[in-house]
């Protein structure tokens, strides 16, 4: 995979205006991708509002005022200096690629990565990509400054995946980069985490941190399509089961439906957004959408 290929000038374009609103309306798209609309009076100019006694007089338009009859004080937008950290997986269970992907579960997340990266520099943050599976496979240290995106995207190009993941160790580098006050975007699928993401995410949101989890599944993981007689593997463990899919569809898509809705519940309990990216589904259309649904929740 060419890091050039992790960007696609169409993805780009189909957010690229969702980060304009998000500087005017939201504070910081994804719940902090950051130059938080912080109300104040340094930084970049951002809008009017109707004066209010009190304020500084030197901050009214009097061009305005002269113009209208009517005195207006600027609002600026301040700089954050926040870190953001994306953190996604590669362990083995992300190489799966479905009957109807264009892409395995890796690629889709090194993609989304890279977007997210492009629009968390664009808007003056500092980001670290911290990829890993059973060890950590690329990232940043705490005292490193960001590395310019094409660094950094030719090194998440390289990546291969590897074993079983550990979720804790790349948690504790992420916690690392960010302080106490920051931004951390899980992407994985989660297989293995059916029991801890609440504890991760409660670990990882202590103090003022915000965090993000993107659980990227292929479509295939979770209706079961498949007519003939299968031999499943598990990517990770090596166990294996052959069945015919007709037979345990349902009970296995209903068992998907409560794996992922618990994943939700226990993000959105702790105060965490939750995303499931499915691998057919345009990656510009999810970004899109998940930066409108921010935009009229806040």
């Amino acid at each position: 995979m060419s890091w050039t290929e992790l960007l696609s000038p169409e993805v780009l374009a189909r957010i690229a205006d969702y980060n304009l609103l998000s500087r005017v309306a939201v504070e910081g798209f994804l719940s902090g991708l950051h130059r938080s609309v912080a109300r104040g009076y340094g930084g970049e100019f951002v809008q009017y509002r109707g004066y209010v006694p009190g304020d500084d007089l030197k901050h009214v338009d009097w061009k305005l005022y002269a113009r209208q009859g009517k005195a207006y004080t600027k609002v600026y937008q301040e700089e954050t200096n926040m870190r953001c950290a994306l953190v996604l997986d590669a362990s083995a269970s992300m190489a799966y690629r479905g009957t109807r992907a264009v892409c395995s579960k890796f690629r889709y997340g090194a993609m989304l990565a890279a977007c997210l990266a492009y629009l968390a520099n664009r808007q003056g943050d500092q980001v670290g990509l911290f990829v890993y599976s059973d060890r950590l496979l690329t990232g940043t240290g705490r005292g490193q400054r960001s590395p310019r995106l094409p660094q950094m995207f030719a090194e998440l190009a390289k990546v291969e995946v590897g074993k079983r993941a550990d979720h804790a160790a790349a948690m504790v580098m992420a916690e690392e980069y960010v302080g106490k006050r920051g931004l951390i975007v899980l992407l994985s699928d989660w297989h293995d985490m059916e029991q801890g993401l609440a504890r991760l995410v409660r670990q990882i949101r202590f103090g003022s941190r915000d965090c993000m989890v993107c659980q990227i599944l292929d479509a295939d993981e979770l209706d079961l399509p498949f007519a003939d007689q299968r031999r499943f593997v598990d990517s990770e463990s090596g166990d294996e089961i052959t069945t015919m899919p007709a037979l345990v569809r349902e009970n296995y898509q209903r068992r998907m439906e409560r794996f992922t809705a618990r994943q939700r519940e226990d993000c959105l309990r702790n105060r965490t957004d939750y995303e499931l990216a499915v691998t057919n589904r345009n990656l510009g259309d999810l970004l899109a959408a998940y930066l409108y649904r921010r935009e009229a929740m806040l």
